[in-house]
């Protein structure tokens, strides 16, 4: 049937079919009556990815960059914690909704690329096969394959990262073929989209497969070493150069965040020997992120015993390879990449490898469907019926492990404590709220309560720290805690109960925090942690003594006479106060000290300080100041410099081809 219509219609449909499957699975996620309704279970996707980007549209919404996050871990870079995926561009659409963004147009927006996993793939398979069976079957089996159905619903990210492989390889596939090296800036482009989307340990995995891909195909075509390595530089600038705005700052935040220091027992969790058997069944009510279909996998194994030339083999390689890594520590390949590969010391998980063995028998299973309809007429004649009982199959495997009724209230209810920290008329104090906010440490992002605590793996390490040995009472008192949510019963003069939710009592604190406030002593610290530590000693009073790491200039004096601190503009980018000084001093904010923070005094630059290790501060001579701080993080504009460059010359490369047609 799909041979007797035209290559354009054949294509049309094929597009418009893997697109609609992924909604026709997840049916429930849309329906308009509420009594079948579900929703993608709680989990990451509620905690962490649609927290994170109601954030993010709200900024942009309001025509902010969204930069700084004021509601989480006290304050941390938006545009350098991945998750937020500030400059994805499929996520751009967000800030056209109403605030804040339905949860359900973040649910479409995962339904809408399990389609663009399908459709990237029937693209890359049928230019490979140039059977358009090979590619609907190479595009469900992976589109909706237990891979992108598993953990990558919840964590989007990694499904938003991991489509733009296919595309990519079907662009330099292309490039080869034709000996194009403007093709392969574009095919590194597309793969580059993948930072942007921000999961680097899958772009990482992409990487290693898309250079062996391209050795292997180039060298099989005698492409030349001159091409092989002009072509390999240009994927590369493309890749880096598309993306530079989202991976310069991501690299700069993961320096400083706990993900730093893993050791290889933290890095070396993969599958179980065991776990290997889900390629050939699906666990009920699991996650099945190795199968790929029954169809799919005998297809595959068809194809590598009939294509022994040519890229099949290569791709068998590639999933046996990828399924011994994601063995991790309990196999014996990953130690090895440990050591010698660049990259595979730096990321959890490695059962993520998944990723690369099911793309990779979803490809198999496109060359088996092609060896076997180019030898049987009836194959092709049966590819309707293949099709519908491997997306059945799939639905029956994988068509509810992500979904769940919605809860009576919704996951966000406004519960009376919320309903409380939203009546304070203040702006600049913070809550202690121990993650017991609806959905957990990230739930101020969506009411917009700045919070101490947070949910995501890009954060300051310094700051995790400062929490767990500085005193608490104190810490409430430097962070400028109001209030504190704890299931805790709390008895303290400087305290008081206002909401008491039965298991949850939201207390305000009575201890004289301030936002901002001056001393005129210090103790030098050689260095963060040593700031922290000191911090924590019993014999530090932080409202009389500051704790920096870089000697002030001018040092402080002892106060000679009256002074005042008064905060004029207090925003998520920009805090303006005005203070006046009877002799030098130095200015403490109960705010995260972050690369890319400025200060000016009269309009002056100044020097900024850290203050406790994580505190933004300032040394002041005598007088009376207006001291203004604002977020203008170099690395970023120049990253998003080069994104732009970069662009641009795609767009011009486009352009002039178009021309030359």
């Amino acid at each position: 049937m799909i041979r007797s219509l035209s290559a354009r219609y054949r294509h049309l449909l094929a597009a418009g079919l893997l697109l609609a499957l992924p909604f026709v699975m997840f049916w429930r996620i849309w329906w308009p009556d509420p009594t079948l309704r579900q929703v993608i279970t709680y989990g990451d996707f509620v905690e962490q990815h649609y927290l994170m980007r109601v954030f993010v549209a709200r900024e942009l919404s309001h025509g902010r960059l969204p930069l700084w996050d004021p509601y989480a871990f006290g304050g941390q870079p938006a545009v350098a914690a991945t998750l937020f995926q500030v400059f994805y561009p499929l996520g751009l659409w967000q800030m056209l909704l109403p605030d804040p963004l339905p949860f359900l147009a973040l649910e479409l927006e995962v339904l809408f690329h399990l389609g663009l996993a399908g459709l990237f793939t029937y693209l890359f398979v049928y230019r490979l096969t140039r059977s358009s069976g090979a590619g609907l079957t190479a595009g469900l089996a992976f589109g909706l394959g237990g891979w992108l159905t598993s953990y990558p619903m919840q964590q989007i990210n990694i499904l938003e990262t991991a489509i733009w492989l296919p595309l990519g390889l079907w662009l330099m596939e292309g490039a080869v073929e034709r000996r194009s090296l403007a093709g392969l800036f574009l095919a590194g482009a597309a793969m580059g989209i993948s930072l942007l989307a921000g999961h680097p340990q899958t772009t990482l995995y992409m990487a290693y497969l898309a250079g062996a891909y391209f050795l292997f195909r180039a060298l099989g075509r005698r492409a030349g070493w001159r091409f092989i390595a002009a072509g390999g530089l240009l994927m590369l600038i493309g890749a880096l150069g598309i993306s530079a705005a989202q991976w310069i700052p991501g690299l700069e935040m993961h320096r400083m965040s706990p993900r730093a220091g893993l050791t290889y027992a933290e890095i070396a969790h993969g599958f179980q020997w065991e776990d290997l058997l889900g390629i050939v069944r699906p666990r009920p009510g699991e996650w099945s992120p190795l199968y790929v279909g029954l169809l799919p996998l005998l297809l595959a194994l068809a194809g590598l015993a009939v294509k022994r030339q040519g890229p099949a083999p290569f791709w068998g390689a590639v999933a046996l390879t990828a399924l011994l890594l994601s063995l991790g520590g309990n196999g014996f390949l990953f130690p090895i990449a440990y050591r010698i590969l660049p990259g595979f010391n730096l990321f959890r998980d490695q059962e993520r490898l998944a990723y690369i063995v099911s793309f990779a028998l979803a490809v198999l299973a496109g060359y088996g469907y092609t060896a076997l309809a180019g030898r049987w007429y009836p194959v092709r004649r049966a590819l309707p019926a293949l099709l519908a009982l491997t997306a059945l199959e799939l639905y029956l495997a994988h068509g509810d492990v992500n979904l769940q009724a919605e809860p009576p209230g919704g996951y966000f209810p406004m519960t009376p404590a919320v309903a409380h920290l939203l009546n304070d008329p203040d702006e600049n104090w913070r809550v202690s709220s121990e993650g017991l906010l609806p959905a957990d440490g990230n739930a101020g992002l969506l009411f917009e309560i700045r919070d101490v605590v947070g949910n995501g793996p890009l954060h300051l390490a310094a700051y995790d720290t400062f929490i767990e040995k500085v005193p608490e009472f104190r810490w409430w008192r430097m962070l400028n805690v109001r209030y504190v949510l704890t299931q805790r019963t709390l008895s303290h003069g400087g305290l008081l109960l206002v909401v008491d939710e039965g298991g949850r009592r939201l207390y305000q604190t009575f201890l004289g925090a301030q936002p901002a406030w001056i001393v005129h002593e210090y103790r030098l610290a050689p260095g963060q942690d040593a700031a922290v530590q000191m911090t924590a000693g019993d014999d530090l009073d932080p409202w009389s003594v500051a704790v920096l790491e870089a000697v002030p200039e001018p040092p402080p004096v002892l106060a000679g006479g009256a002074e005042s601190l008064a905060i004029r503009h207090f925003s998520a980018q920009r805090i303006v106060l005005d203070v006046q000084l009877s002799a030098p001093g130095i200015l403490v904010l109960s705010e995260i000290a972050y690369p890319g923070w400025t200060v000016r005094v009269n309009g002056r630059p100044a020097v900024p300080l850290r203050a406790y290790g994580i505190l933004r501060a300032l040394a002041l001579p005598a007088g009376t100041w207006r001291v203004e701080w604002s977020y203008q993080p170099p690395r970023v504009y120049a990253g998003m410099g080069i994104s732009l460059l970069t662009l641009l010359g795609i767009v011009g490369m486009v352009m002039a081809k178009g021309r030359r047609m």
